[in-house]
């Protein structure tokens, strides 16, 4: 599309970011985002939950914080129990004032299928915008949430979960990345952030090192998994967005020879409300790993960002 230039627009979508981000006044930016999707688990509050903490990380993501937030529920009115609709909305409530955002209300329509999100508005300082451009060579990666939750979202309807498995996954999926995000930014260590979300991990860290200008190199032995994904991906379990993620990323991707291949498709797997990928300097990494250990946050070292080999064209090589 023909997209007129505008000064004020500091992130677009240029680069496939988490966020717009728009300066407003002086230092004063605002960041933009919208999510929403079809229910990802049975009960509906914490669908609610995950929905609103999925929409929110997108914010998170930039280094911002949330302001204000808007329902977009499309439900099926006839067809539901009010009382279903009213749990996904308190569900999201409940995750939006835990970021400390207003809800200033929302839109709704009848739909057949349905589906709930929000529209969030968060700030940030022009001088602590982290989007997915900065990683150099020699950052270290981390993430700070395990991996499998397509796989468990797509089993849901199996023999093949277990309660325990289930309940992993939704904790992760409708836990803020607000903590994250906070203790990160507050120290000013990392270059780059960006979510893990439906591109999966490779997919994600594929845009970052495309906006970036560089490569990483991922272990797969590093990677947090929820309990019980990868037997779930040894029974078949095959989500249809990491086919895609599979189809279209590869091109990106050199693979050692003698990787175990179910982690290489928990790696292109498709994530729901994921957690943050964050490129740090290796001389801050201690830092970071110390605030995140005297915080009681989960953090995960997974590999380093390299040069880009001009000849070899590849992004991510697995390990």
């Amino acid at each position: 599309m023909p997209v007129p230039k505008n000064d004020n627009v500091l992130v677009g979508f240029g680069y496939k970011d988490d966020a717009g981000v728009y300066k407003i006044t002086g230092d004063t930016c605002l960041i933009q985002t919208v999510d929403f999707f079809t229910p990802v688990v049975d009960d509906p509050y914490t669908f609610g939950q995950i929905a609103a903490a999925n929409a929110l990380s997108d914010i998170y993501a930039m280094g911002g914080k949330p302001l204000t937030a808007l329902n977009i529920a499309c439900f099926p009115i006839k067809e539901i129990e009010k009382e279903v609709f009213n749990r996904i909305l308190l569900g999201g409530l409940d995750k939006i004032n835990e970021s400390g955002a207003a809800l200033l209300g929302g839109h709704s329509i009848d739909d057949k299928e349905l589906k709930y999100g929000l529209s969030v508005t968060g700030v940030c300082n022009i001088n602590e915008i982290y989007s997915n451009q900065g990683a150099r060579p020699g950052d270290t990666l981390y993430l700070t949430k395990s991996l499998g939750t397509g796989f468990v979202v797509s089993a849901i309807c199996t023999d093949f979960l277990s309660a325990d498995s289930l309940n992993e996954a939704s904790l992760s999926m409708s836990k803020l990345n607000k903590k994250a995000s906070e203790l990160a930014v507050s120290l000013k260590l990392p270059n780059a952030i960006t979510d893990i979300t439906g591109f999966g991990l490779i997919g994600h860290l594929s845009e970052m090192m495309i906006a970036s200008s560089a490569s990483c190199e991922i272990n797969l032995k590093s990677l947090p998994i929820i309990n019980g994904v990868i037997e779930l991906i040894k029974k078949g379990i095959n989500p249809a967005g990491t086919k895609r993620n599979r189809k279209y990323f590869s091109k990106y991707v050199r693979v050692h020879k003698g990787l175990d291949d179910n982690l290489i498709l928990l790696a292109f797997g498709a994530e729901t409300s994921g957690g943050l990928a964050i490129s740090v300097p290796e001389s801050k990494s201690e830092a970071l790993e110390l605030a995140f250990k005297n915080a009681g946050e989960p953090l995960f070292k997974i590999g380093n960002v390299k040069q880009k080999e001009v000849k070899d064209g590849a992004l991510v090589y697995l390990v």
